[in-house]
């Protein structure tokens, strides 16, 4: 960078607001949802910015930090009733579904979602308020753990499936090539498969070539949802 370009890049940042934390996670949000999770870098979000790197890591950390924020940040997207406002059953599938349409409008972020350990706070909230609709539910101890960990499990493994992106290798036509194997299975060899093709062909995990993105998997959605709910209102019982 040369003397003229420090000098410019200096000038906008003193004629603009000071930068704040909240301001480079919205910026990161934007940046992933338009260019996807590979082009982020901390350099390449400050120079959209208009900021050295150093300054993103003064307000946010390290690029995990920033992208668990990120991660976060979906989640305030999520409008919830109080605790008592609704029934613990209709609250947790309520919040099932708004946390899975919150990913939905942010899919590029799908696959650390899920699939990456949080190494910030930002989303306690949401914990807490699944833990007290649990314990509004009469459950304690191990059994609120696992419910708990069976729900939350459920939506983020769910969605970062669902929203699978497409190999970015694969040979132009691979999806009619997989459509075509599929149909020509052996009907001896997986005859429960081929009985049930022709429900099962891009609509299931495995059978599928049209990502969730494209192609919403809601009904399936919403069917294992119930089966869950079910279970845990059978367990109190």
């Amino acid at each position: 960078m040369t003397a003229g370009d420090r000098a410019s890049r200096g000038a906008r940042q003193a004629s603009r607001d000071p930068l704040s934390r909240e301001q480079i996670i919205d910026a990161a949000l934007a940046f992933v949802d338009e260019r996807g999770l590979d082009a982020l870098t901390m350099r390449a979000l400050a120079q959209e910015l208009g900021v050295y790197p150093t300054a993103l890591y003064w307000h946010v950390g390290t690029k995990a930090q920033l992208l668990s924020a990120v991660s976060a940040r979906i989640f305030e997207e999520v409008a919830l009733p109080g605790a008592g406002e609704l029934p613990w059953d209709a609250w947790l599938a309520m919040m099932a579904r708004q946390c899975r349409a919150a990913i939905h409008r942010h899919p590029n972020l799908a696959p650390i979602v899920g699939s990456h350990l949080v190494v910030t706070t930002t989303a306690i909230p949401l914990v807490e308020r699944v833990i007290v609709v649990l314990e509004g539910a009469g459950l304690a101890g191990e059994e609120l753990l696992h419910v708990y960990n069976s729900l939350i499990g459920f939506v983020l493994g769910w969605v970062t499936l669902e929203l699978s992106i497409e190999p970015a290798d694969a040979e132009e036509g691979w999806k009619d090539d997989f459509a075509r194997q599929l149909r020509s299975l052996d009907e001896v060899a997986f005859p429960a498969l081929t009985r049930n093709m022709s429900l099962m062909a891009n609509n299931a995990f495995m059978t599928r070539w049209d990502s969730g993105r494209a192609k919403p998997m809601d009904r399936s959605f919403d069917a294992a949802l119930d089966l869950l709910v079910r279970g845990v209102r059978a367990s109190l019982r």
